[in-house]
């Protein structure tokens, strides 16, 4: 804004006179790089301020004030201008109007105490950068000269004025050929007077008149072409005349927008919403027009009318196939016989953006073994935030271990799915990670999406159902044959073959079942024979870890009543191979009995004193035993009766200390009754199980272990599942099922036993006196075993799937009793106990071929009681 301010003798302030000043940014900077252009800023009409006027009186005239440069201001906020007057001619009551963004008026009035006389001179226009002038715009200073005569007092025949309302000014668009008009106060003392415009474009409604009165100033015009006009209007009585600039400006019609400029903002891809533009000239005149836009990607509609009009004006980055950025262009119009009008327009474009419903797949499973047909497919769901619009997209770098139900297609925000497997055949053992990526090709931009992709994979296993197979041959009981299930770790089961390294032993394969049968015509009678089968999966990326060890006892006779020890024992265990009972009674050394024979065949020494708890591993190759004087564990060689290692323990054991065997996965571990843990291959402790104290047992596969709390008011059980795989160098998944209390009647908690498929479990307790069958999962009560009136101290399960139950009696009552498989029908009873000695709490255990039972009494006695087929 450029402001005029008194200064001097004789200042004036013009208000805003470069307000709305238009152009790009031009010289007048004090620190630009080019010269700045030192002509004057402003032109004045009339070029000098002219007149007479009689002494006591005030001369009133016009200037018309223009911007020669209106880019010197185009960035200023504010301009300040003064008008210096040094020799006091002007009044300061300076009017100023407004008549476009680059044209002013000012009306300047002389002061009534000049003397009589000419005052010749300059006033001084500055164009300031600050109220206090320290520095001025290129041009500036600017001089206004003036030519005045004050005529003496009394020249005239009265006082004589002639003073507008307003500045003789006005502006006019070409056709419309009238503007308004001003009045013209004449006072002359009664004096007459005359008045001539001077063009015929100034219209007067009087040109004559007498004493004081006025006229009319109008504007015509009616046959002007566009351009500015100045006459002056003289007034003159008795020989003097007032002078008053007059100006007409002729404006061209011009067209006007709705919009000086438009911006399209959009994201890239997505449809982008037209904008309507209205178009009319501004004198309301009727024209044809026509617009045409200069870029591919900017259309406009109409392209052609009459104003007034609208017209769409859209855009669509499909043309060129845009990238993101922003983009200049503009639309022409050419309204007929007038000036064209330039729209700029501006396309604003931001990417799209690509999601994908997850940031991580896995594939495997927790395990690393889910690879089967019927594997879970993982969905992935793309996304892209184009509304309707719809764009390619594809997957790059899928890994070779995953598949994919589609690699491409098309995507919008609706999204578009794919699934994924893994392909174990394609994936190293253990887990292994890659990066895919989806790109969405969106016009210019290629968006993209990365998602970590995770494959876990296990060791591919074939495992038998059973890695111990005892068979025996005597002339009446003969068990020559047995049939294994073998399964695959990832149930995807492809086919097998099976070898003997034993003429004796043939192995036969149908499906996943493994036939093995025996020839006894081979063998010695009284001896026995053990062969090794070995597993070959039909898949290569299948291996079979675990061998079966297979045992022949080949008989004389099949016992025919119990047979027992001379030397008293308190510990027992049984091969699940071979057909032999390992006892020790506490102290540094293990007797091997001939389960048939109920003859000791050796013993193994080399313990330390005070042996506790013996478990054998499920595959018949190893004897474990609490050393309970060193605090390990001491392991066995069953093929050579021979101390093979020895296990330190994280904590030390006692004669409270239970040991189980388990091979969860084909991995065998042992399970400590505290919750340690040790790998068997490498004796190295893994993470304690969620278990305290008491009788452990587990299923035949390892992954359900079972705790019972032994000789407490309540019998406390608790289940965890285990597990193993061959992830980042080996994990164990270990976690807590379930725990329950069973109060009374359920005391003094003995014994226990797990299925197969840890499913069912049952549990001998002192009261009440029946084994109890629970539920594997909920650890609830199904029902009760009834053994007459012992008090129930140990369960074991046969080959058959019969249930031993067993307990502490006295007497002549029955110890011992045979279950079928459900619990529900009672099959037989025996009785083991002698000269009222009791059967002693986990001391009975059943032989590999499940046909005879080895139980120790209060006596230390160890009596071999035949109980099949």
């Amino acid at each position: 804004m450029l402001k005029f301010r008194p200064a001097h003798a004789a200042p004036f302030l013009i208000a805003a006179l470069l307000a709305g000043c238009g152009g790009g940014g031009g010289g007048g900077g004090t620190g630009g790089a080019t010269t700045p252009d030192t002509s004057p800023a402003l032109t004045f009409s009339p070029s000098t301020v002219t007149g007479n006027v009689p002494a006591g009186l005030t001369l009133t005239a016009s200037v018309i004030a223009s911007v020669t440069r209106p880019n010197d201001f185009s960035n200023t906020t504010k301009v300040t201008a003064l008008v210096v007057d040094s020799a006091g001619i002007l009044l300061p009551n300076v009017q100023l109007v407004q008549d476009s963004n680059t044209q002013y008026h000012a009306v300047l009035q002389t002061a009534p105490t000049l003397a009589a006389g000419n005052y010749k001179g300059s006033f001084s226009v500055r164009l300031c950068r600050d109220s206090g002038c320290a520095s001025q715009f290129p041009g500036s200073p600017v001089a206004l000269p003036y030519d005045i005569t004050v005529l003496p007092a009394g020249s005239g025949s009265g006082s004589f004025s002639a003073v507008p309302a307003m500045p003789l000014t006005a502006s006019v668009k070409s056709g419309d050929p009238v503007a308004a008009g001003a009045a013209v106060a004449i006072a002359t003392g009664g004096d007459s007077w005359s008045a001539d415009s001077g063009a015929s474009w100034l219209k007067l409604s009087a040109t004559s008149g007498a004493g004081n009165g006025s006229l009319t100033v109008s504007y015509d015009a009616s046959g002007l072409a566009a351009g500015t006009y100045t006459t002056n209007l003289s007034v003159t009585s008795a020989g003097n005349t007032i002078t008053l600039p007059a100006t007409l400006t002729v404006l061209q019609p011009g067209l006007v927008l709705g919009s000086n400029s438009v911006t399209f903002n959009a994201i890239n891809g997505a449809p982008i919403p037209s904008q309507i533009v209205s178009l009319d000239i501004d004198n309301k005149l009727t024209t044809t027009w026509s617009a045409a836009s200069n870029t591919a990607w900017l259309s406009v509609s109409p392209t052609s009318g009459t104003t007034p009009a609208t017209t769409i004006l859209a855009v669509d980055a499909t043309v060129g196939t845009l990238a993101s950025g922003s983009y200049p262009g503009s639309i022409t119009i050419k309204p007929t016989g007038l000036a064209d009008r330039t729209l700029p327009v501006t396309l604003n474009l931001t990417p799209a953006t690509l999601l994908s419903s997850v940031s991580t797949m896995t594939l495997g499973g927790t395990y690393g073994r889910d690879f089967s047909t019927t594997q879970a497919a993982q969905p992935l769901k793309l996304t892209l935030n184009t509304s309707t619009n719809s764009w390619p997209w594809t997957l790059n770098n899928v890994p070779l271990w995953a598949s994919a139900t589609s690699t491409g297609g098309t995507v919008n925000a609706a999204g578009a799915s794919t699934s994924f497997k893994g392909i174990a055949a394609n994936a190293p053992t253990g887990s292994s990670t890659g990066i895919v990526t989806a790109v969405a090709q969106v016009n210019g931009d290629s968006v993209k999406n990365s998602v970590l992709f995770v494959i876990n994979k296990d060791l591919h296993k074939l495992l038998p159902a059973e890695t111990a197979v005892a068979l025996v041959s005597t002339p009446t009981w003969s068990r020559m044959t047995r049939t294994i299930t073998v399964n695959d770790n990832f149930n995807s089961f492809a086919g097998m073959s099976a070898t003997s390294d034993q003429s004796w032993l043939v192995a036969g394969v149908s499906g996943n079942q493994l036939t093995l049968t025996a020839d006894a015509s081979q063998q010695l009678t009284d001896t026995v024979a053990t062969a090794t089968i070995t597993l070959k999966p039909s898949d290569p990326d299948v291996v079979a870890p675990e061998v079966i060890r297979v045992a022949l006892w080949k008989g004389t006779a099949a016992p025919s009543a119990s047979a027992s020890t001379a030397l008293p024992y308190t510990t027992v265990a049984t091969d699940p191979l071979r057909p032999y009972a390992y006892v020790h009674n506490g102290g540094a050394y293990i007797d091997v009995y001939n389960i048939y024979t109920g003859l000791k065949e050796a013993s193994i020494t080399g313990f330390s004193a005070h042996l506790g708890d013996m478990a054998i591993s499920p595959n018949g190759d190893a004897l474990y035993v609490v050393d309970i004087d060193n605090s390990r564990i001491t392991t066995v060689s069953l093929a050579t009766r021979a101390i093979s290692g020895q296990l330190p323990l994280a904590a030390a054991g006692s004669a409270a200390t239970r040991i189980k065997l388990i091979h969860p996965n084909g991995v065998g571990m042992l399970v400590l009754s505290d919750g340690q843990l040790y790998l068997t291959a490498t004796n190295a402790r893994l993470t304690s199980l969620p278990l305290s104290s008491g009788t452990v047992e587990a299923s035949a596969d390892g992954t359900r272990v079972v705790q019972q709390t032994e000789g407490a008011a309540t019998i406390q059980h608790t289940t965890a599942k285990v597990d193993y795989a061959a992830l980042s160098g080996g994990t164990l998944f270990a976690a807590k099922l379930a725990s329950a209390s069973h109060g009374s009647p359920g005391t003094l908690g003995q014994d226990l036993w797990v299925s197969a498929d840890g499913k069912r479990v049952i549990y001998a307790a002192s009261t009440p006196k029946s084994c109890t069958l629970m539920d594997g999962d909920s650890l609830g009560i199904l029902g009760y075993m009834p053994i007459g009136d012992a008090a129930p101290n140990n369960v074991t399960v046969l080959l058959d799937g019969s249930i031993v139950c067993a307990g502490a009696a006295r007497g002549n009552t029955n110890d011992i009793y045979l279950y079928d498989s459900t619990g529900a029908r009672l099959i037989q009873q025996y009785k083991l106990n002698t000269a009222g000695k009791a059967l002693l709490p986990r001391q009975l255990a059943a032989s590999g071929d499940g046909w005879i039972l080895v139980g120790i009494t209060e006596d230390g006695t160890v009596t071999f009681l035949p109980v099949g087929p």
